[in-house]
């Protein structure tokens, strides 16, 4: 389990990666614009020790945040090192917030899994189409921001991080109902695994298959590119996304959550 973890934490880093980062005997200090605590915090996949003591290791990392004027964040999992690290930062007034589920699936049966999900929803599916877009482009985070309602702020930073790792495959993904687009997401592959972010399903469209026929076209473009698993993560009080994915056949692997400093 300590290998797949960090197999796909190092992963995430690459497909959902920030604006700087800096390594620190095996901590990722990752700073971008505030958007997201994913591109916004440290990820202590290793930790090498060093002269430098481990509170004075904490006490740089939130320099670099302060110096940024952003919130001081620590991306937290059972794995991290060292083990002591979370009840360290609980003693220096850090709060847990949002825990999350990392979940894996297998690409392998992928065709014949969407196959039998189609010949069983085919008049559903009738006025389905999607589209897959390989390049970023602002129609495509015009069209993610209406449907998710986000501020404009949102769509103009993930573009920025869009643009960080070009050379990693990439499906901008838009699933349209008689012609009006109904949901869409990011697909991002890195190796052998491919991340998928932003899951967005129109208000007036939810529970009605839409987002599980996306992921379906998703995962098999991913498949045809060569990567073997992917991945997700989701809230933990998210039911409807979390019962969605189980239907998918997802699993989940490990939970991780975040420490924010409160300031005093």
């Amino acid at each position: 389990m300590n290998v797949l973890w960090k197999k796909i934490e190092q992963s995430s880093l690459q497909t959902w990666p920030a604006l700087q980062s800096q390594l620190i005997n095996g901590w990722n200090i990752r700073l971008s614009d505030g958007y997201s605590k994913r591109s916004n915090s440290v990820s202590p996949l290793d930790y090498v020790e060093t002269k430098m003591t481990l509170e004075e290791q904490i006490a740089y990392c939130e320099a670099q945040y302060h110096q940024a004027q952003l919130p001081v964040v620590f991306k937290m999992t059972s794995f991290v090192e060292p083990t002591i690290l979370d009840q360290l930062l609980h003693a220096r007034n850090y709060q847990i917030q949002d825990e999350t589920s990392v979940q894996l699936k297998s690409l392998n049966m992928i065709d014949q899994e969407y196959a039998n999900y189609k010949s069983n929803q085919q008049q559903r599916l009738s006025e389905v189409t999607y589209i897959i877009e390989e390049q970023w482009s602002e129609a495509w985070i015009r069209q993610a921001s209406t449907l998710g309602q986000w501020p404009d702020n949102v769509g103009q930073s993930i573009a920025k991080l869009m643009k960080v790792n070009p050379s990693l495959p990439k499906a901008y993904i838009t699933l349209y109902q008689a012609g009006t687009p109904v949901a869409c997401a990011i697909g991002i592959i890195d190796s052998d695994y491919m991340g998928i972010y932003d899951v967005i399903t129109g208000a007036a469209y939810r529970r009605l298959g839409f987002a599980r026929t996306m992921l379906y076209h998703l995962m098999k473009w991913a498949k045809d590119k060569g990567a073997s698993y992917t991945y997700l993560h989701v809230g933990e009080h998210n039911e409807v996304a979390i019962q969605l994915y189980r239907h998918l056949g997802f699993e989940e692997i490990y939970r991780y959550w975040y420490r924010v400093l409160l300031e005093k």
